[in-house]
């Protein structure tokens, strides 16, 4: 898994930790939270458990490429727009029902 190596090194100096102290505070070697502070590489159990260090979502110490929302499988398009359409459409064809009935 990729993380964000700066924003990792940022949050446990913001925090006033050294590298020790976040590898004991996450059960983790040195080693580990040295080569994700350079690479950004680690493995789903220790982003859990850096995420939970500095409580926050894992996925918010991830790379981030853009500041779009998430887009799912149906070619880049973000989740939300689908359920938006459909309910425009049924506030719209309700609106269309209870103008045309007699």
């Amino acid at each position: 898994m990729q993380l964000n190596p700066q924003l990792i090194r940022q949050l446990r100096i913001e925090k006033g930790w050294t590298q020790q102290q976040l590898a004991e505070i996450c059960a983790l070697s040195l080693r580990t939270i040295q080569r994700v502070e350079v690479h950004g590489i680690a493995s789903l159990e220790t982003s859990k458990a850096l995420a939970a260090a500095f409580a926050l979502d894992r996925q918010q110490l991830t790379l981030q490429t853009s500041a779009e929302p998430a887009a799912d499988a149906r070619g880049g398009v973000p989740l939300w727009v689908p359920a938006v359409t459909f309910l425009a459409g049924v506030l719209c064809g309700g609106v269309l029902l209870l103008q045309f009935t007699p």
